[in-house]
């Protein structure tokens, strides 16, 4: 219990430093310091009180997805380094309560309100740090289509605990119609977290129009929590009362790789074609969900939030707030900005599966967990990554050629360090598998 009520007083201390004069980066370094006490607080965290349970799970293996969020967060700190205003760091610990709360709730209204959360701080972070129109038609959009699925959520809520009775979180064997209704929005609601198809529609627009550092963190933390969700559920058998569960899966999986790579071929503009990127990245994450292999879509989960981190952080690094072509970028690896363009190249290499990358590690999880079903599924997915090399190469091949890119402002020494370090665990995962192949079998035996 010591965790969440450091984590409770943290957002408190957090808006009380709104109300007083303080400079950002304070807020900043202090928000750092808490995330790194709570990073110490949730691992060494025994078991939670039997009546605690109902609500927030207590089992250790949560700590995986817990430690993921607040890992992420303290990078997310130093993408923020550029804000000027103390708020920026209340909205992101308010996201980051959020994301906690949901990747381990274990009652139904608990995890809407995690979710929830969740939601208010992104909102408030992408109107917050929006200084265009475009900027207010994203949260728009991203408000609006929200709100849809947050109904979504309440709908399938009410299903659940009129059909069971209670609103724990629990495998039922029934098969009533209200059930399957409600466990279905559900499962509509997480997707749309995840910016998978059908409901992928919103994402592109979203992120061209939100700048880089909230683009940042709509691409990771609802991400995290709608991934760890769907593994939790899937491997504990919350949605196997659903029909053609497995079919349905196959389907959202090689729509999303295929939209988001043909998306990201026609895209001209950096930010844009990253947004349809994250799309197909995110069908790996489902694919082998399919299958009912949880350890290989946590591990392509744990590499699309390392990819995305480096991405994005490198991507403000060398664009500013402005959104490049291509043509911009020639030339940027005989520039001062090298070293944010080599983070960059190491990310797309990640995302496009290149050897001695956790990209192509965890590519191969995810289409070998499959190997077994319909031919259509695993070739699908292969023939999908062949794809996608040749658009990550069109970005690459302006970095490698000759002409004087125009430099951008300093960003600042938080984004470029997050995206160095996230650039050079890419390379170090994919030389040195060990970690990935633990993840792999640790969730697999454990089944959450």
């Amino acid at each position: 219990m010591i965790a969440w009520l450091v984590l409770g007083f943290e957002c408190i201390v957090m808006m009380v430093l709104e109300l007083i004069p303080v400079r950002a980066n304070i807020s900043r370094w202090i928000l750092a310091g808490g995330i790194c006490l709570l990073m110490v607080l949730f691992s060494l965290a025994g078991s939670l009180p039997h009546l605690y349970e109902r609500v927030i799970y207590g089992d250790p293996v949560h700590v995986i997805y817990q430690e993921m969020v607040l890992i992420t967060g303290l990078g997310l700190t130093g993408i923020l380094s550029r804000e000027p205003s103390p708020a920026a760091s209340t909205l992101l610990i308010l996201t980051l309560a959020g994301a906690e709360v949901a990747v381990c709730a274990n009652n139904w209204v608990v995890l809407f309100l995690g979710i929830e959360t969740l939601n208010i701080g992104l909102y408030g972070l992408v109107g917050h740090s929006g200084r265009q129109k475009v900027g207010d038609e994203a949260l728009l959009k991203f408000f609006i289509l929200g709100s849809i699925f947050t109904a979504c959520e309440v709908a399938g809520i009410g299903l659940i605990g009129g059909t069971q009775g209670n609103l724990q979180i629990m495998v039922s064997k029934m098969s009533n119609p209200a059930l399957i209704a409600g466990l279905s929005l559900i499962l509509a609601a997480l997707l749309f977290k995840m910016g998978s198809f059908p409901f992928h529609l919103w994402a592109p627009d979203t992120y061209e129009g939100s700048p880089w550092q909230a683009t940042t963190i709509i691409a990771t933390l609802p991400k995290i929590v709608a991934g760890s969700l769907l593994i939790r559920f899937m491997a504990t058998g919350i949605f196997s009362v659903i029909p053609h569960l497995r079919g349905i899966l196959e389907v959202v999986a090689l729509g999303t790789m295929i939209v988001g790579a043909l998306g990201a071929w026609r895209q001209p503009r950096l930010k844009r074609m990253l947004a349809y990127a994250a799309i197909s990245q995110v069908g790996f994450v489902i694919l082998p969900l399919s299958s009912g292999h949880v350890g290989a879509a946590g591990v392509y989960l744990v590499s699309y939030i390392l990819g995305s981190m480096a991405v994005f952080s490198a991507a403000q690094a060398l664009g500013g707030q402005d959104n490049p072509t291509r043509l911009d970028l020639v030339g940027a690896l005989k520039t001062k900005s090298r070293w944010p363009a080599v983070a960059l190249v190491m990310a797309l290499a990640g995302f496009a599966g290149f050897p001695l990358t956790v990209g192509m590690a965890a590519k191969l999880y995810s289409v070998e967990a499959v190997m077994g079903e319909s031919a259509v599924v695993w070739l699908g997915a292969v023939l999908v990554t062949g794809f996608t090399f040749f658009y990550y190469f069109r970005w690459i091949f302006p970095f490698f050629a000759s002409g004087n890119m125009k430099l951008p402002k300093n960003p600042g020494f938080g984004v470029l360090a997050i995206s160095q370090i996230s650039a050079f665990l890419i390379v170090v995962l994919g030389i040195w598998s060990y970690p990935m192949i633990w993840l792999t079998q640790h969730l697999t035996v454990l089944g959450i």
